[in-house]
């Protein structure tokens, strides 16, 4: 499975989760994707908000690797 394809499987699983541990779990899963994708040098298109985390969620290295701000609900 391409890494892309499995970060909307953990954002999928992410959103099924209400459990706090649940989710930080699904958190550290989806940002260590990020890390292997980042890594490969292949990282090419941006996720789809669908395959991303809430905001608050996401880990500050997609937010450089993009070279986008965090956004604010503000």
């Amino acid at each position: 499975m391409k890494l892309e394809d499995k970060l909307g499987l953990i954002a999928m699983k992410f959103r099924g989760k209400h459990n706090p541990w649940d989710r930080e779990e699904a958190k550290q899963e989806y940002a260590q994707v990020v890390f292997e994708l980042i890594e490969s040098g292949l990282w090419n298109e941006m996720p789809s908000f669908e395959d991303m985390l809430p905001n608050e969620y996401m880990p500050e290295a997609f937010f450089e690797y993009w070279g986008i701000k965090r956004w604010s609900r503000n």
